[in-house]
């Protein structure tokens, strides 16, 4: 018995699909990852930089050319505004390198490949990271799973959270990705990952960043958080916004949804008022 435990463990926390996530009787909603395009493309744009340094300094190499000496200068600053860690790291030696290049007239081509091999390095570990996250939503909990070399996990019980909350600035808006919060009842969201992807709020939120088509996951997940249909959150450059939740199929029935509603009332996540008029609202379909 001890052996097929810890050989399901094992399996989970190599990094398993979501199906392998699940307690008896539990079923998806939704499952997916942070857009690849946001999240490869950093460490894309990061190596295209890198080799173009690496072929400016040869080319100020050959004759002393000081435009191509710019232009890798250029690169370095560009590659330290792509990415914070490796970019910082690469722009910085490039950089430098640059500075020695001009003091000693020159240094042995290999040194001008170091911001490259940083920028390889950073998408080496984006499409580790990428291939290990995921984000699921069941009808019993919001499953997060991420990490490169720690395989870190966490769910959250859609009882424990509060509201759904999509923040989508234009720049994301134009390309179809937003931001996804469950802010819950505890005071650490159950996460602790400072690393863009996700991330610890402080007021007690699960957040989803870089996610693709937000307000579908948000009505999905909206279905699932709030059964009864209470409105949600929703941010972008016109301000916060109160939607109500688009009702899905399979939704329970009005006496679970009387149930549930008072079970809310009961913890003190709806007022009296909001109870009346719910209520109010499920009665009048009977």
């Amino acid at each position: 018995m001890s052996s097929k435990i810890g050989s399901a463990t094992s399996r989970i926390a190599s990094g398993s699909p979501p199906s392998d996530y699940l307690t008896s009787g539990e079923n998806i909603k939704w499952s997916g990852k942070p857009a690849a395009i946001v999240i490869l493309g950093r460490g894309l744009l990061l190596t295209a930089f890198a080799l173009f340094y690496f072929m400016s300094m040869l080319g100020y190499n050959g004759d002393r050319n000081l435009l191509a000496l710019a232009l890798a200068v250029f690169a370095s600053v560009l590659m330290i505004m792509v990415e914070k860690r490796f970019g910082l790291i690469g722009g910085i030696i490039g950089i430098a390198l640059a500075a020695v290049a001009v003091i000693a007239n020159g240094v042995s081509w290999f040194w001008y490949m170091f911001p490259l091999v940083f920028a390889l390095i950073a998408l080496l570990l984006n499409y580790i990271y990428l291939s290990r996250v995921m984000f699921v939503i069941t009808d019993r909990r919001i499953i997060t799973r991420y990490g490169i070399f720690t395989l870190r996990y966490a769910d959250t019980g859609v009882t424990k959270i509060q509201n759904v909350t999509v923040i989508q600035p234009w720049y994301e808006r134009i390309f179809g990705f937003g931001d996804i919060y469950f802010a819950t009842a505890g005071q650490e969201g159950g996460i602790d990952y400072e690393s863009p992807g996700i991330k610890l709020r402080k007021g007690g939120a699960v957040s989803w960043e870089n996610v693709g088509n937000p307000f579908v996951v948000n009505r999905i997940a909206s279905g699932v958080v709030n059964p009864v249909g209470m409105p949600v959150v929703v941010i972008n450059q016109e301000g916060p916004q109160m939607v109500q939740p688009t009702s899905l199929p399979g939704q329970a029935s009005n006496s679970d949804r009387l149930k549930e509603l008072e079970e809310l009332r009961q913890k003190g996540m709806i007022s009296q008022q909001e109870f009346d008029e719910k209520r109010k609202q499920i009665l009048e379909k009977l």
